[in-house]
C-alpha cells in the first residue's frame, strides 16, 4: 500500500499576520516539512493543497462580495510558508471559487491539468494519508471524513494542524477518531515508517 502525505492550505495568508490567518499556523510548517520529507524517501507520494483565487473574484469585497480576499493569486499571501520545505518530487493542486460553495474539502481541489485529488492519489495507487495543514475544525476535517468515505486510511499529524478555536479543534480529533482515522504526532508517524522498513537510515 502507497503512502501519500497531503499538507493542506499552509500558506501566509492562514498564518499570524496573514489576512485570513489561524494563530500558530506558522509552527505546523515545520513538523509537516519533517514528516514529508520522510515519506518522500520512503517512496511515498507528497501532494500540497493550496487556495489559489483570482483578485477579481465575484465573492471578494470591492467585486461585489463580502470575503476579504486572502491568497489572491501571485501574490505573498498565496504563498506557502516560508518554514515549509517540500521536495521537487511534491505535487501541486489548487483550490478556488467561493469557500463557501465549494467546501472545505481537499478533495475538490485539481492540479494544473484538471485532474481531481482523488484522481491523483488513485492514479498513485494510494491507500494511506498522512494529512496536516489549516484550520482542524474545516480542511482537516473535512478532508479526513472525506478520505474515510472514499475508503483510504487516514492520519492526521497532532502537531502539524492548527485550528480556528482551540475546544472545537479537540472536538474535531474526537470525531475523526470516531469516524475511523488515527491522530498521531509527525515523530509517531517518522518512527512508524522507519520502523516498517519504507524509510531507512
Amino acid at each position: 500500500m502507497r503512502r501519500a502525505m497531503v499538507i493542506v492550505g499552509v500558506q501566509n495568508d492562514f498564518c499570524p499576520g496573514g489576512a485570513a490567518a489561524v494563530a500558530h499556523g506558522d509552527e505546523v510548517a515545520g513538523p509537516l516539512s519533517f514528516l514529508a520529507n520522510t515519506v518522500d524517501h520512503a517512496g511515498g507520494l507528497v501532494v500540497a493543497v493550496r487556495e489559489w483565487h483570482s483578485d477579481r473574484s465575484g465573492y471578494f469585497t470591492g467585486q461585489g462580495g463580502d470575503l476579504r480576499p486572502f491568497c489572491v493569486a501571485g501574490t505573498q499571501g498565496a504563498a506557502f510558508h516560508r518554514d515549509l520545505h517540500l521536495s521537487r518530487r511534491a505535487r501541486f493542486v489548487f483550490r478556488n471559487g467561493d469557500p463557501r460553495e465549494v467546501g472545505p474539502s481537499a478533495f475538490r481541489a485539481v492540479d494544473r491539468h484538471g485532474a481531481s485529488l482523488a484522481e491523483l492519489l488513485a492514479n498513485e495507487h494510494v491507500g494511506h494519508l498522512f494529512l496536516g495543514g489549516i484550520a482542524t475544525e474545516r480542511e482537516i476535517q473535512a478532508t479526513a471524513l472525506d478520505a474515510l468515505r472514499r475508503g483510504l486510511e487516514v492520519s492526521v499529524v497532532q502537531d502539524g494542524i492548527a485550528p480556528l478555536d482551540v475546544r472545537a479543534g479537540l472536538e474535531t480529533l474526537t470525531r475523526v477518531r470516531l469516524a475511523g482515522a488515527e491522530v498521531v504526532s509527525s515523530g509517531q508517524a517518522i518512527m512508524a515508517l522507519y520502523s516498517a522498513g519504507e524509510a531507512r537510515f
